[in-house]
């Protein structure tokens, strides 16, 4: 079993994103349980083990006040994804209005072996017109024994309608403190010493995804890979110098910032790294210029290397490259046309 499945949380207290725990533990707190749930957020932050978690806490035979025991036959089954009364859908798979017919139908029906059926819909979003309008219905009269649970990463694709019949929690990115702490649960059930430093850098790899970091630290003790050095190495991290980029880029110096591009590349470098380092450069460079930023080194050697407008516009340039290169065939392509445009762009010209 592989560790994002064997460590994922179980209970609401489990949960590592503050403000989502803290929420659901209100909400599961009330007499009031609501109907339908909306779980919005980026992937691998935990919107399915909570849907799970509240399916425990409605059908745990010895819950204790929003604790679910996870020994019952009901919290293992539920556990186990063998549970009869709870039903994960994958609308990316299952988006037609048939399959919702289907659901409605079956929801009239008492559960079978719990307390209440729980219907978790996945990638909610992809459901058709059709779907969304027969869900829509069923939302409105659920039977008192059934309860929704709607995921997402893509909230603004559904209807508002559908939205209004909710209520919402977002799932944020996970910050690095939060998936550090959820690596140092996997460690502490492994009984592996990991020091912080390689935690860190995985944390600063997964884009703010517990699912993504926990398969990081797998592969890296797959590979041996636990010091910053190999790990650097494993994720295509080592030999990528931010400062040295963002001086060819002051000095708009296209020839060697190409070649610098195309060496990472046949090095089969990680772009996201560069990306996010430029851009991470950047939002430094803008507080320094404005006084926020506390680092009088950085403050005293960058101030000055570029206007706001050059900022301002570097920003723009490459958090739109940052989306661009996960459609793109070739990423190293697209960040140098960024920097050719870039550098072909006369100072006077910038805004």
């Amino acid at each position: 079993m592989t560790f994002y499945l064997k460590y994922r949380p179980q209970t609401l207290q489990d949960l590592d994103i503050l403000e989502v725990r803290e929420s659901l533990s209100k909400i599961m707190s009330t007499s009031h349980i609501p109907h339908a749930f909306l779980f919005n957020g980026p992937k691998g932050t935990g919107k399915t083990s909570g849907a799970r978690i509240i399916a425990k806490i409605l059908n745990c035979r010895n819950i204790q006040k929003i604790t679910p025991c996870d020994k019952c036959e009901s919290c293992l089954a539920i556990r186990q994804g063998r549970f009869m009364d709870v039903m994960e859908i994958d609308a990316a798979s299952n988006r037609g209005i048939d399959e919702i017919r289907d659901l409605r139908e079956k929801i009239r029906l008492a559960p079978v072996s719990g307390k209440n059926k729980v219907y978790i819909i996945d990638e909610v979003h992809m459901l058709t017109n059709e779907a969304f309008n027969a869900l829509l219905k069923t939302l409105e009269e659920p039977p008192s024994h059934v309860t929704f649970i709607l995921a997402t990463t893509e909230p603004d694709k559904l209807p508002l309608t559908i939205i209004s019949r909710c209520v919402r929690f977002n799932f944020r990115k996970a910050k690095e403190e939060e998936i550090v702490h959820a690596l140092e649960r996997v460690c502490s059930g492994e009984k592996l010493k990991i020091e912080k430093e390689v935690l860190l850098l995985i944390a600063g790899s997964c884009d703010g995804s517990f699912r993504d970091a926990t398969k990081i630290l797998e592969q890296a003790i797959s590979e041996t890979a636990l010091t910053p050095e190999k790990l650097k190495t494993m994720i295509g991290r080592d030999g990528i110098n931010i400062t040295s980029f963002m001086e060819l880029m002051r000095a708009k110096k296209t020839g060697e910032m190409l070649t610098e591009i195309e060496t990472m590349e046949k090095q089969g470098k990680d772009f996201k790294f560069l990306l996010s380092g430029i851009l991470d450069f950047l939002h430094a460079l803008l507080l320094c210029q404005y006084g926020v930023l506390d680092d009088k080194i950085f403050t005293d050697k960058w101030k000055d290397k570029f206007e706001i407008k050059e900022i301002n516009s570097l920003i723009r340039l490459f958090s739109k490259v940052y989306t661009d290169i996960k459609y793109s065939y070739s990423p190293a392509l697209v960040i140098q046309l960024a920097v050719v445009e870039w550098c072909k762009t006369p100072k006077s010209a910038v805004i």
